[in-house]
C-alpha cells in the first residue's frame, strides 16, 4: 500500500520539474514588416528589428501593414492587412539548470511558415498549418541569447485561397503565432511521439513510441482517470535503445467506454528515467461501421453534426483557449448535436480537448481545390483562386503538403477519442482520385483509430470508410424538401449504398440581419460590407424593417430546417448529416444562413428546446400526409420513434391535437413498442375526425414519451368545408378581376370595389417571381438564382387575415399559393404604401416588395393579391380567397393611400405567354433545357442557351433522329448558380450494344451497355458547376460505331 503515494511523489515531482522547464515567451517582442522580402538577404537576423509587437497575436491585432478603407467584397475586411514576411526578436533567458539540454520552441498555430536563428545562427524552418511549429534550437549556454522568428503568410504551397485553412474568406490570412509559445527544455533522450491505442474489448492498450537520442532506460506508465481524479493503473517497463519501440499494457482496472452520452477519459504519462515525461489523453472508444451506419463502441450512432468554417471575427483566427471551445461545443450539445466536421482545416488542440470533454464526434480536413478555381473566372473576380491550383494528385506544390499534413495531424492530434474521422478535403472535384485513394490507404494501415474519406461530395472511393455527399453517384441525392407533408423518406437512395452516407451541408436558408449586429465587430475584421448593405435598405426605405424581416426570414428557416431534418431520421439508412451551418458564414457574399451569427449569440428565431424536438438522441416522428386539411376529412397519420440514443427504449407514446383556442381535437397513448438502439419503427397510427371545426383554424400535433424530455410537434392548418358558399355570397359589392383594364380602372375611379387576382400580372421589370422557401446561401456568390427573396414578413394582425390563420410568417400553408406567385417591385410607389404580405429581398437587394397590397384609386378601393389563388382545387386558395372577399366586404377595409392609375398600369400589364411548339413531356414542364434531335429548335429558359459540338450529323431512322459522334462536348449555359438534373437520353436503335463515357465537370460516369430501348441517363449538377455560366460535358464512345444522342434535359430543382 506504501507504493502509490511514494510513486505519485515521483511523478509529481517529475511534472514540477518538468513544468519549471517551460518558459512561456508571451508579451512583446520586436518586430519589422518585410513586404520586399529582403530580411535573410539583408541579415535582419543579426540587427535590431525596429517596432514592437504582442505575441501571441497578429499583425492585425497589433495593427501592421496597411490600414484599409472601404469594404471587401462579399467578405469581412480586415482593418489591417498585410500578407509577407515578418520578423519577430526578443531576448531569452536560458536558466542555469538547463545547462546541457536540448531547448525546444514551441509554438502553436502559425500562418505559415516559421523560420528561427538563435545569435544570429540559423537553424531550422516549419510550415504546417495545422499542428504548432516545433523548432529544435539544441543545448543553449545558459545566459542571455538572441531568438529571432521570421513568419511568412504568404503562399508557401499553391493550395488556393479558398480553402479554409488559407482564405480570406472567414479566419483571414494573417500572420503571427495564435497559441502557446514556449520554450521548452528536456534531456537529450525524449519520447518526441507517444500514440495511444485502446482496446477495451481485450483491456489492452497499445503504445507506439518514438524516442530521439534512444537510450536503453526504465520508463513508468500511469494512467489517470480524469472523471475521478484517481490513478488506476501504473506500470515500469524497459525501453531498449531503438527509436520506434512498442509496448502493450494488460490492463486490470474496469473500463469506462467514451462516447457522446459518457465522454470517459483518461491521461496515461510515460515518465523516463531521466525525468522526461510525456502525457497523452486518450479514451476507450472504437469506431468501425456498418453498410449504413457509424458505429461507436458497435453501436449505431446518427450524426447531428454542422459545420466549422473558422469564424473568429474579434481576432482572424482560431482560438486556441479550451474555454472558448467549451462554450461553442456546449451550445453544440443544447441543439442537440453531437458531430462537428471541420471544413478544408483543422482545429488547434484545445478544440480536441473540449470535443474529448463533452463528447463530439469530429470530422477533421486539409484542403479544398476544385475545378472552378483552376481557371480564372470570365466576369467574377471575387471567385478568382490565388495560384489558381491544379487539383491533388497532379499538383507538385501541394500533393506532398497535404501528405504531410495529415500524417501531422495524426501524429499531434490521433490520440483524443473525439477525432473519429479525417477526410482529405472538400470538394476536390479536379483532383486525382486514384492517386488520393493510395494516400489514404497508408494511412489506414498505420492508425485505425479513426474513419477515413477521400473528398466530401464528389466522389465516392473504395478505399472510403464513409461518405459526406449531397449526391449519391448513379443513385440519386442525400437530402430535399418535398412540400407541406411529412410522409416521405429518402431510404431508396440511402439504402443502395455500402459504406454510412452523410447529408453534406445541409440548410444554407439565409437570414435577414439586424443592423444592430454590425456594432459588434470592434476585432480586427469590421462588417463593412453589411455597411453597405444597411445603405441600401435605407435608400429603399427599409432600414427600420429589419427586425420584422429578421424574425419572419429565421421563422421560415425554422420550418425548412424541421422538415429537412425529420427526413433524415425516418430515413433507416442515413446516417446522419452535417449542416452549413448552425452559425453564419461570414464569406462567400456574406451567407447570413445560422440561426446563430459568427459570434455565436442566438439570434432569437429559434430556441435549443425547440431544435431538439427534431433533433436529438430520441426523436418521436409523425408521417402526415398534408398539413392542411378539410374539416370534412378525417386527419391520420403514422407515429414513428428515431432510437439513437444509450439504450434500447421501451415507452408509452402520448398525442394530442389541439387548436389554437385550446379546443382539444383528439387525443390518447399508444401502448409501449420495444424500439432497439439505432433503430426506426413505426410504433402505431392515430385517426381524428376534423368536423367540429366550423372556423378556419391552426392546430397543434403533439407527441411526448411520458417521464422524458422527448417530444416534438406540427402545425396543422385545417379549413371548414363551407368556404364556396360563404365566398359566393359576399361577392355582390365586389369586383373581382384578373386583368387591370380601362374598365377596371374607370371602376374604380367610380368609387368600386375590386379585388386584383395579379398573379399572371406584370413583367420583368415590375415584379419577382415568389417562392416559398428562401434563395441558397447567398445572392452575391450565386447571382444566378431566379429566387430573391428570404420568406416574407406577413401582418398577421391585420384584418385581411381574418378567415386565414397565420403568424408573422409564411408557414407551410403558404407554400402552395406561393408558387407561380408575384412580388411586386413598390420603388417609386408612395412610401405610405404597407404590404400585408410583403416578400423579404435579400439584403444586398433591399427591394420594397409587396404581394399583398390596398390602396384608393380615384374613389374605389383596390385589393391587390399576387398569390396565386384561383385554383378551385386547392383548399389553401380557397380559403385565402374566402379571407379576402370578407375583408373587402367589411368597414375594415378602407385604404389610406392613393395610388395613380398610371402607375397601376405600369405596374400590372398583362403580357401572353407564347406557347412552345415543341411538345414538352410532362416531367420536364420546367426544364430550362429540352432538345430532340428531332426539332429544329429547342426550349430554352431565363436565357439559357447551349451547344452541341463534334456530332458527325443527325442520323434519322423510322421517325426518330438522333445526334451521332465518336467525341461529342456539350456545353450548358445556364443562369449561373443553379442547381439542378442533366437528362440525356441515349439511343442504340439498332441494337449494336452501344456504351459510352461520360465526364459532366470531371466527374466521370458510363451509360452501360445499351439496347434497342436506349437509356436515360441523369447527372446531378451542383451550383458549383454553374457558377460560372457553364456546364461542359463531354461524351465518348466506347463499344459500338458511336455514341448516340436524340434528347437533351436540364431541370432546375425548386
Amino acid at each position: 500500500m506504501r507504493f502509490f503515494p511514494a510513486f505519485f511523489l515521483f511523478v509529481l515531482l517529475g511534472q514540477l520539474a518538468f513544468a519549471q522547464e517551460q518558459l512561456s515567451l508571451a508579451g512583446s517582442w520586436k518586430f519589422q514588416l518585410d513586404p520586399a522580402g529582403n530580411g535573410e538577404k539583408e541579415r535582419w537576423y543579426q540587427h535590431q528589428l525596429k517596432d514592437n509587437i504582442a505575441l501571441p497575436g497578429s499583425t492585425d491585432e497589433g495593427k501592421k501593414g496597411t490600414k484599409t478603407e472601404g469594404a471587401d467584397y462579399g467578405i469581412l475586411s480586415r482593418a489591417y492587412k498585410y500578407v509577407g514576411k515578418a520578423w519577430y526578436s526578443r531576448e531569452i533567458n536560458i536558466p542555469a539548470n538547463w545547462k546541457g539540454k536540448e531547448v525546444e520552441l514551441f509554438l502553436e498555430r502559425v500562418m505559415w511558415e516559421s523560420k528561427v536563428w538563435v545569435d544570429g545562427k540559423p537553424l531550422t524552418s516549419r510550415d504546417a498549418l495545422a499542428v504548432p511549429h516545433l523548432h529544435s534550437l539544441g543545448k543553449l549556454k545558459p545566459g542571455k541569447h538572441t531568438l529571432v522568428l521570421r513568419i511568412d503568410n504568404g503562399m508557401i504551397y499553391n493550395i488556393g485561397d479558398k480553402g479554409h485553412v488559407y482564405t480570406e474568406y472567414t479566419q483571414s490570412i494573417w500572420n503571427g503565432v495564435a497559441g502557446k509559445i514556449e520554450l521548452r527544455a528536456q534531456a537529450s533522450t525524449k519520447l518526441s511521439d507517444l500514440q495511444v491505442f485502446p482496446d477495451a474489448a481485450k483491456k489492452i492498450l497499445e503504445l507506439k513510441l518514438k524516442l530521439e537520442n534512444p537510450a536503453a532506460m526504465k520508463v513508468v506508465y500511469t494512467i489517470l482517470d480524469l472523471q475521478t481524479n484517481k490513478n488506476v493503473f501504473s506500470k515500469t517497463l524497459g525501453l531498449s535503445a531503438s527509436e520506434s519501440q512498442t509496448h502493450r499494457l494488460q490492463l486490470n482496472f474496469p473500463l469506462k467506454l467514451w462516447d457522446e452520452f459518457s465522454p470517459n477519459r483518461y491521461r496515461i504519462t510515460a515518465a523516463l528515467q531521466n525525468k522526461n515525461t510525456t502525457t497523452a489523453d486518450f479514451g476507450f472508444r472504437s469506431i468501425s461501421h456498418s453498410a449504413s451506419k457509424i458505429l461507436i463502441n458497435n453501436a449505431p450512432v446518427f450524426m447531428r453534426g454542422n459545420l466549422d468554417c473558422v469564424h473568429f471575427p474579434l481576432t482572424g483566427y482560431p482560438s486556441c483557449d479550451v474555454k472558448e471551445w467549451e462554450r461553442i461545443f456546449k451550445i453544440y450539445k443544447s441543439y442537440g448535436l453531437n458531430h462537428v466536421r471541420f471544413h478544408s482545416w483543422c482545429p488547434p488542440e484545445a478544440a480536441f480537448e473540449a470535443a474529448d470533454k463533452l463528447g463530439i464526434y469530429i470530422q477533421a480536413e486539409t484542403i479544398w481545390i476544385d475545378w472552378w478555381m483552376t481557371d480564372p473566372p470570365k466576369d467574377r473576380p471575387d471567385m478568382l483562386t490565388q495560384g489558381l491550383p491544379k487539383g491533388l494528385g497532379k499538383n507538385p506544390s501541394a500533393d506532398k503538403f497535404v501528405q504531410d499534413e495529415m500524417q501531422r495531424m495524426l501524429d499531434a492530434y490521433g490520440n483524443h477519442p473525439s477525432f473519429t474521422m479525417l477526410c482529405i478535403g472538400n470538394e476536390l472535384g479536379n483532383s486525382d482520385f486514384d492517386v488520393m485513394q493510395e494516400w489514404i490507404k497508408k494511412l489506414k494501415a498505420t492508425d485505425s483509430r479513426r474513419l477515413y474519406a477521400v473528398s466530401t461530395a464528389r466522389k465516392i472511393m473504395p478505399v472510403d470508410d464513409f461518405s459526406a455527399t449531397h449526391n449519391i453517384p448513379n443513385v440519386g441525392g442525400t437530402y430535399g424538401l418535398q412540400g407541406p407533408r411529412s410522409d416521405y423518406d429518402l431510404e431508396k437512395n440511402y439504402s443502395k449504398s455500402n459504406i454510412p452516407i452523410l447529408a453534406h451541408e445541409v440548410g444554407q436558408f439565409p437570414i435577414y440581419p439586424l443592423w444592430s449586429e454590425i456594432d459588434k465587430y470592434t476585432g480586427v475584421l469590421k462588417a463593412r460590407n453589411l455597411e453597405v448593405c444597411r445603405a441600401s435598405a435605407v435608400a429603399n426605405g427599409l432600414e427600420k424593417q429589419d427586425e420584422v424581416f429578421h424574425k419572419a426570414s429565421g421563422a421560415l428557416q425554422k420550418v425548412l430546417y424541421k422538415s429537412l431534418i425529420e427526413n433524415f431520421y425516418r430515413t433507416p439508412s442515413c446516417a446522419g448529416f452535417q449542416m452549413l451551418s448552425l452559425q453564419d458564414y461570414q464569406g462567400q457574399g456574406e451567407a447570413l444562413v445560422g440561426w446563430l451569427d459568427v459570434f455565436y449569440d442566438d439570434k432569437g428565431t429559434t430556441s435549443p428546446e425547440y431544435y431538439k424536438q427534431y433533433n436529438n438522441a430520441v426523436v418521436p416522428l409523425a408521417r402526415i400526409k398534408k398539413f392542411v386539411w378539410e374539416s370534412k376529412e378525417t386527419f391520420n397519420a403514422s407515429l414513428e420513434l428515431a432510437n439513437y440514443g444509450s439504450a434500447d427504449l421501451i415507452n408509452n407514446i402520448k398525442w394530442e391535437i389541439r387548436t389554437e383556442n385550446n379546443t382539444i381535437l383528439g387525443t390518447g397513448i399508444l401502448e409501449a413498442v420495444a424500439v432497439k438502439r439505432g433503430e426506426v419503427k413505426q410504433i402505431g397510427t392515430i385517426n381524428v375526425g376534423l368536423e367540429s371545426v366550423n372556423r378556419a383554424t391552426k392546430a397543434k400535433l403533439s407527441l411526448s414519451l411520458p417521464g422524458t424530455a422527448y417530444r416534438n410537434e406540427w402545425d396543422l392548418w385545417i379549413y371548414p368545408d363551407q368556404t364556396a358558399e360563404a365566398s359566393s355570397a359576399q361577392v355582390i359589392e365586389t369586383i373581382e378581376t384578373d386583368v387591370l383594364d380601362e374598365k377596371t380602372l374607370e371602376a374604380l375611379q367610380n368609387g368600386k370595389t375590386v379585388l386584383l387576382y395579379a398573379a399572371k400580372l406584370g413583367n420583368t421589370e415590375s415584379f419577382r417571381p415568389v417562392f416559398f422557401s428562401p434563395l441558397f446561401w447567398s445572392n452575391v456568390f450565386f447571382p444566378g438564382q431566379e429566387n430573391t427573396t428570404l420568406g416574407a414578413y406577413i401582418n398577421d394582425k391585420h384584418p385581411v387575415y381574418r378567415e386565414f390563420p397565420t403568424d408573422s410568417w409564411t408557414d407551410w400553408q403558404w407554400e402552395s399559393i406561393s408558387k407561380g406567385g408575384r412580388a411586386f417591385k413598390l420603388a417609386g410607389w408612395p412610401e405610405s404604401i404597407k404590404p400585408m404580405a410583403q416578400p423579404i429581398s435579400d439584403f444586398h437587394l433591399n427591394e420594397k416588395l409587396g404581394s399583398l397590397l390596398e390602396c384608393k384609386v380615384g374613389k374605389g378601393k383596390l385589393l391587390i393579391c399576387g398569390y396565386d389563388v384561383q385554383a378551385a382545387k386547392n383548399p389553401v386558395a380557397k380559403q385565402f380567397r374566402h379571407s379576402l372577399l370578407n375583408y373587402v366586404n367589411t368597414a375594415d377595409f378602407n385604404p389610406g393611400t392613393e395610388v395613380d392609375g398610371e402607375l397601376l398600369k405600369k405596374s400590372f400589364p398583362f403580357i401572353k405567354q407564347a406557347e412552345s411548339k415543341i411538345p414538352v413531356p410532362a416531367a420536364f414542364t420546367d426544364a430550362l433545357l429540352y432538345a430532340k434531335a428531332t426539332e429544329s429548335t429547342a426550349v430554352l429558359k431565363r436565357n439559357t442557351k447551349y451547344e452541341l459540338r463534334g456530332t458527325e450529323g443527325i442520323w434519322t431512322w423510322d421517325n426518330k433522329a438522333a445526334w451521332y459522334g465518336k467525341k461529342m462536348e456539350l456545353e450548358i449555359n445556364p443562369p449561373q448558380g443553379v442547381i439542378g438534373e442533366l437528362f440525356i437520353h441515349f439511343a442504340d436503335w439498332n441494337n449494336e450494344g452501344r456504351d459510352a463515357k461520360i465526364w459532366i465537370e470531371g466527374r466521370e460516369f458510363t451509360t452501360g451497355k445499351l439496347d434497342k430501348e436506349g437509356k436515360w441517363v441523369k447527372l446531378f449538377v451542383m451550383r458549383e458547376d454553374t457558377n460560372d455560366g457553364k456546364v461542359m460535358v463531354r461524351v465518348e464512345s466506347l463499344a459500338g460505331s458511336n455514341a448516340m444522342i436524340d434528347e437533351l434535359v436540364f431541370v432546375e430543382s425548386k
